[in-house]
């Protein structure tokens, strides 16, 4: 065997014996050893996608599925850079990835080498591990089981993200033939932050006794779900979390958004907030945090995310683990605390529902409920950036613990959203519902085309309201003309998201009922599905600003 085939072949079988499962390799040349070497492993199930870009967050969606890296091949050149924008969300989404591109070797570097770019660090601060492998000699591939070991570890140590690996290929390619041979030795024990006791004992004192709530952002480890609602539920602690990691509990606050916003944090103003991870999605509750003199700790294992710059004090550490470790040593808050949040909470989530089903169907907020609360169970519920997260985040209405919700709200971008969707199902091995814009499809739509050839049991709920319905609610609405606004804001495109879909083949129908629409989630049938239901951008404002009157005549 040459030493190109024994690197890549010693590398990928390495990587098995690891726990890899799912790789995704985008057709090219120069990659053709890495390509090989991945689809002859048994134990890692191979997708190709030929759009790289779409190929990267399909790579992302199995990642977060699955919680473990997942590996992307790309061939040399501008392939690597449609790598890019994936690798920026892996990273501040704190997602593991193996990023992997082949390469000119280095003589040919900086020549005029067709399909020759730098790629040496080619993303930057946005990964975790940069190494350029180097031509494939005996010594690379002595050290192929360690270069895989090196890459899975930085992977996964937190704060988890995309590791680079640059391999760059002499010609003639190299063609394995046989995979490596597994090795039970090979091994990786992760391990997470926490605090020392005199660490534990200090965040105790800060909460014991006092009107504390806990505000979560982002998605969470396992194990979180458990830990805070152990915790909320011996101190009497209100729990304010994002949809990402929103959980059933006596302790949840089913509509944490529209409590902000109709100023229940002013009104049942805590002493102190126990911040967990990312920054929330509700931008009501963010800029609370901002204005607010309330003292405020935060827990957190990885870099900094405090966007706000209001923590005091920063404990470094797993979350999950600390709230463990917290329990039956925090004293708990006045005995109408918690009471008064849920009373609060229930008040404020039927007024809002009520005046939902007032508004005529179809509206963006009662869609995404809709397919919120028809979801099968155990399944996976995707939701857009833009308006579709904000809407599940305000009125989705009742947590359900039986869904895993996942969202790019790392880069906050649109893009990559049905690839994201995609990979999940494949990771997670059941069907995905995913909530959408129409630009968030339109920006992706090449990903069709795989989830049709692949059959992958997504079901995409389009709301197309022609356009970015969300700059209706910046300033920009208000301070740009109505024409300009169109063309720069509104940017309306026209077309019928039904047809663009069953022209990459995936099923596709318009849904005007609710009903149908409820039927359609929750009984999709086997393969990929697209309903599209259309609404009106300027009426969307309107339902939000009755919504929110609802939410603030049920607080007075």
């Amino acid at each position: 065997m040459d030493v190109t085939s024994e690197l890549t072949t010693r590398y990928v079988g390495a990587l098995a014996d690891l726990g890899l499962r799912t790789a995704v390799i985008s057709p090219g040349s120069r990659s053709t050893p890495l390509s090989l070497a991945f689809s002859l492993e048994p134990r890692v199930e191979v997708h190709v996608i030929h759009d790289e870009r779409s190929a990267a967050f399909f790579a992302l969606g199995a990642a977060k599925a699955l919680g473990t890296p997942t590996a992307m091949v790309a061939t040399s050149g501008t392939a690597t850079a449609h790598y890019h924008p994936a690798v920026v969300e892996a990273s501040h989404a704190r997602i593991p990835l193996l990023v992997h591109t082949a390469d000119r070797p280095p003589v040919l570097r900086g020549s005029g080498a067709p399909q020759t770019v730098d790629q040496l660090k080619l993303f930057g601060d946005a990964v975790r591990l940069f190494h350029d492998v180097g031509v494939p000699d005996g010594s690379t591939a002595a050290s192929a089981r360690s270069l895989a070991l090196r890459g899975w570890s930085a992977a996964l140590a937190a704060p988890a993200g995309p590791v680079h690996l640059n391999f760059p290929f002499h010609e003639p390619l190299a063609t394995p033939t046989t995979p490596a041979p597994p090795d039970p030795s090979l091994r990786h024990v992760p391990g997470y932050p926490t605090l020392e006791p005199e660490g534990v004992r200090d965040l105790a004192a800060r909460l014991s006794g006092r009107r504390a709530i806990i505000v979560a952002g982002g998605r969470q480890r396992p194990g979180f779900a458990v830990a805070a609602a152990m915790l909320a539920g011996e101190a009497g602690f209100p729990i304010l979390a994002d949809i990402q990691c929103r959980f059933p509990s006596p302790a949840t606050i089913h509509g944490p958004a529209l409590l902000a916003e109709a100023g229940t944090l002013e009104r049942l103003q805590p002493d102190v907030v126990l911040r967990i991870g990312a920054i929330p999605t509700a931008k009501t509750i963010w800029r609370w945090l901002e204005s607010t003199e309330v003292e405020q700790v935060f827990v957190d294992d990885g870099s900094w995310r405090d966007p706000v710059g209001t923590a005091s004090t920063a404990y470094r550490a797993d979350p999950a683990t600390t709230l463990i470790g917290l329990a039956g040593r925090v004293a708990a808050a006045p005995d109408d605390w918690l009471p008064a949040w849920r009373r609060t909470d229930a008040a404020v989530s039927e007024a809002v529902s009520e005046a939902l089903a007032s508004e005529p169907f179809p509206t963006e907020p009662a869609a995404v409920r809709a397919a919120w609360e028809s979801a099968p169970v155990g399944s996976t519920v995707s939701v857009a950036s833009s308006m579709p997260i904000r809407d599940l985040d305000s009125f989705a209405g009742a947590p359900r613990g039986d869904l895993d919700v996942l969202a790019n709200r790392g880069a906050n971008g649109i893009d990559g959203f049905l690839s994201v969707s995609a990979g999940a199902a494949i990771g997670a091995g059941h069907r995905v519902t995913a909530i959408a814009g129409d630009l968030s499809v339109l920006h992706d739509a090449t990903a069709l085309a795989a989830i049709a050839r692949l059959d992958i049991p997504v079901t995409v709920v389009a709301l197309n309201n022609d356009g970015g319905g969300i700059f209706h609610f910046l300033s920009q609405a208000t301070e740009v003309d109505d024409e300009r606004f169109e063309q720069v804001f509104g940017t309306p495109h026209g077309l019928s998201l039904v047809d663009v879909s069953k022209a990459f083949g995936v099923p596709a129908r318009r849904i005007e009922a609710e009903e149908e629409l409820r039927d359609a989630v929750r009984s999709p049938g086997d393969g990929p599905l697209l309903v599209e239901l259309h609404t009106d951008r300027t009426e969307n404002v309107a339902v939000h600003e009755r919504l929110r009157d609802a939410a603030a005549r049920a607080l007075r």
